[in-house]
């Protein structure tokens, strides 16, 4: 035996619809007003606050470079011929000008020897303080001068022809001295 129970449908009467969803609304509108008063409270008492500033600053400054001064005085040019066989080349290296303005930062200077394939014959030296400077590569190790201190370093290349390696006649060439300077970190 097969019993099938038919539910009757419920009546939808508009005024039980508007009842339904008047507790569906008031339902959104408790959490919504629980939701609220909990996010007020919890910022409230933990120490939050929220706002907005603007602020509007003209900032002047006037500042200065330091001035890194390195010169070079050269001295006179010398000539190597058969009967003049030995030169010696003066120059000087200072951290201050004509002006006596003095360099207002640490500098380190090497000085370099240019020569485009010196011939045997010709040997140089450089020496400062009468000490020679050993020569890598043609260049000499760092050297530092310090600010605000006015210092002066005095150098002579001495330059020798050997004759009996080759003859004057042959070699017409330059030796060329320079001076490369760098600013050291502050």
């Amino acid at each position: 035996m097969n019993l099938n129970f038919i539910k009757k449908p419920k009546k939808l009467v508009l005024k039980n619809l508007k009842k339904d969803q008047r507790k569906h609304r008031s339902k959104k509108q408790e959490i919504l007003i629980i939701c609220s008063i909990l996010i007020i409270g919890i910022t409230f008492f933990s120490g939050v606050s929220v706002g907005k500033a603007v602020y509007n600053t003209k900032i002047k400054n006037n500042t200065q470079i330091a001035k890194p001064v390195l010169e070079v005085e050269k001295g006179s040019e010398i000539i190597i011929t058969e009967d003049n066989k030995k030169g010696e080349y003066t120059f000087t290296v200072k951290n201050y000008n004509q002006a006596e303005e003095i360099s207002q930062v640490d500098l380190t200077y090497y000085i370099e020897i240019l020569e485009n394939e010196l011939d045997d014959s010709i040997q140089y030296e450089l020496y400062k303080d009468n000490e020679q400077l050993q020569l890598k590569e043609n260049r000499t190790e760092e050297m530092t001068f310090h600010k605000d201190l006015k210092e002066e370093q005095q150098y002579i290349l001495k330059v020798t022809y050997d004759d009996s390696k080759n003859t004057i006649e042959d070699i017409m060439q330059d030796i060329q001295i320079k001076v490369y300077s760098e600013q050291l970190k502050v």
